[in-house]
């Protein structure tokens, strides 16, 4: 089974060679890596690297004429999730030309896991051939530090879900409005869940965004639950930071034309609005997007308090990337 990952990059250099160790690691052949706007650096820590191919963002003129990409070409300029499914059906063509079975698309942030006690890719895709797309469950990073050096090394406690089926295992927290002076109260769950996916190369599939996959004849793909995604988001105070510079000038919108979640508004409103300085901006991330010893004891509990057995578990521990990664960079700490 060979089976490949595709990639699109902005200003990664804290992540990137933690994401391509670890997936060269679990037997991935080929890595290909695009670079949008990339200015820190990043693209100079894979060059030559054995199994990774790297290039800038496509030219969304390429597949203008190709069936189920015109979306993406006409808003390329505008959305960076036009130039990534654009990226991935590249990659994808690619595939097709060197015979791989699967292609993995997830950001610099995300990790593939194939299970909780992890196996092998062929076992993984093994009874998969019959499966346009294999999509994966999020698992979303819990921050425990301020700083990590490593966080795919280090971290190895995730949220399992954004939503509980008891009302009394829904987990709120107060997050400050600065403009308008009151508290926000939202789940504990800061990114997507919508997951990733592996693309069946055989399959004729074009990406509907960078969570979801189409038929080239617009019909719906015939997919498997299976897998985990790890979802590294915000995951210290330096990635709050560079996640929401890095969209200072995206829209106020998804491709989807629906509008961008409250917090995140809030957030990238925040981080480039030349009133917040960096301490300010250090302690609000401090009180309210750190998971501090505290914050953690308390998804521990029901919503009211413990009076209620929690029914599902809102944490759970995954060592399996620092198990894998901790070779590599323990020499660098």
């Amino acid at each position: 089974m060979r089976i490949a990952l595709v990639l699109t990059i902005k200003n990664e250099s804290r992540l990137l060679l933690q994401n391509i160790r670890y997936h060269l690691a679990i037997g991935f052949e080929q890595i290909f890596v695009y670079f949008d706007g990339t200015t820190d650096g990043s693209d100079t820590l894979v060059q030559n690297m054995e199994g990774v191919k790297i290039a800038n963002s496509i030219n969304a003129d390429r597949y203008a004429h190709h069936p189920g990409m015109s979306l993406f070409c006409s808003t390329a300029t505008e959305y960076h999730t036009a130039r990534q499914c654009l990226n991935t059906y590249d990659a994808l063509q690619q595939c097709k030309l060197m015979g791989m079975d699967w292609l993995v698309s997830l950001d610099a942030d995300e990790l593939f896991l194939t299970d909780k006690c992890p196996i092998s890719l062929n076992a993984f895709f093994e009874d998969c051939n019959d499966y346009d797309v294999i999509q994966f469950k999020t698992l979303e990073v819990l921050g425990r530090q301020l700083h990590y050096d490593f966080v795919m090394a280090e971290e190895t406690l995730f949220k399992t879900q954004k939503n509980f089926l008891s009302k009394w295992d829904q987990l709120y927290f107060d997050y400050w409005d600065p403009y308008n002076k009151k508290n926000i109260s939202l789940q504990y769950w800061f990114g997507h869940n919508m997951g990733k996916c592996a693309i069946n190369v055989q399959s004729a599939i074009v990406p509907k965004n960078p969570h979801r996959y189409l038929m080239v004849d617009g019909s719906k793909p015939k997919v498997k639950m299976q897998g985990y995604l790890l979802h590294y988001n915000l995951y210290d105070f330096d990635d709050f930071i560079k996640k929401f510079t890095n969209f200072k000038h995206r829209p106020d919108t998804f491709l989807s034309g629906n509008n961008i979640e409250t917090l995140r508004k809030l957030w990238l409103n925040m981080v480039n609005d030349p009133q917040f300085d960096a301490s300010f901006l250090f302690e609000y991330y401090k009180k309210h997007l750190w998971f501090c010893p505290k914050k953690v004891k308390r998804l521990s509990k029901t919503r009211y308090g413990n009076f209620f057995k929690r029914r599902e578990s809102a944490i759970t521990e995954i060592t399996y990337p620092k198990i894998v990664l901790e070779p590599f960079f323990r020499k660098l700490t």
